[in-house]
């Protein structure tokens, strides 16, 4: 089983007059999130754009899975949303500068903030953790002692 942390760190999504969005990592890659025909895009961009308000913001990790029982063969975005996160797919990773526009999957999983931290650090240090429990899923029922 593997996972590599490629980043973790603060994000905002932001929103400007037109309704485009933000995504931005450290205050540092700014990507905008275009609704496609198909699936979502972020695309590389910079700083410098008029009259942004804050839509969200949190604490964000970029984790690349390998053989993990748990999570797909493929880069993650997990953004926080309060005290989970919501799980993102990027088949082909993130836009870098070969390739600024890249498709990804919005997925409607989200995950215990203090679960995933725990996950993500167990496995990155090879120790054994529990599986992240995913909201909207029912937990199994517990046997009753009569």
């Amino acid at each position: 089983m593997g996972l590599r942390i490629e980043a973790s760190g603060r994000y905002a999504l932001l929103e400007d007059a037109h309704r485009h969005r933000f995504l931005v990592l450290d205050d540092e890659h700014w990507y905008v999130w275009i609704e496609g025909q198909k699936s979502p895009l972020l695309v590389r961009t910079g700083p410098g754009h008029e009259k942004l308000r804050t839509v969200r913001r949190g604490r964000f990790y970029l984790v690349d899975f390998r053989h993990d029982p748990n999570f797909r063969d493929q880069p993650h975005l997990f953004l926080q949303s309060g005290e989970r996160y919501q799980e993102f797919l990027l088949p082909n990773g993130m836009p870098d500068a070969r390739d600024p526009q890249k498709r990804f999957v919005v997925t409607r999983k989200y995950i215990a903030k203090d679960e995933l931290e725990r996950y993500l650090v167990a496995n990155a240090t090879g120790a054994r953790a529990e599986k992240p429990r995913r909201s909207g899923r029912r937990p199994a029922a517990r046997a009753r002692a009569v």
